[in-house]
């Protein structure tokens, strides 16, 4: 059975928006906003490709994310 790759889901220079719990907060969710800067694609060990991001987030710090951790400002 062949291996299905979704395809990029972003640009450079999208917005993007990514949800994370702040420690035991009861089930809140902090917000965070930025910038795609870089998009790539890593090989996982089965073989398959997956995409991943450089995002410069607005509180001027960057760091690099899985494609499915992200989602589109709207």
């Amino acid at each position: 059975m062949p291996i299905k790759t979704v395809g990029q889901r972003f640009q450079v220079d999208d917005r993007v928006v990514r949800n994370h719990t702040i420690g035991y907060t009861g089930g809140k969710y902090k917000q965070q906003k930025g910038t795609v800067l870089e998009a790539f694609a890593k090989t996982n060990k089965v073989g398959a490709s997956q995409y991943y991001y450089k995002v410069k987030w607005d509180d001027r710090r960057s760091s690099e994310h899985a494609q499915h951790s992200l989602k589109p400002v709207e």
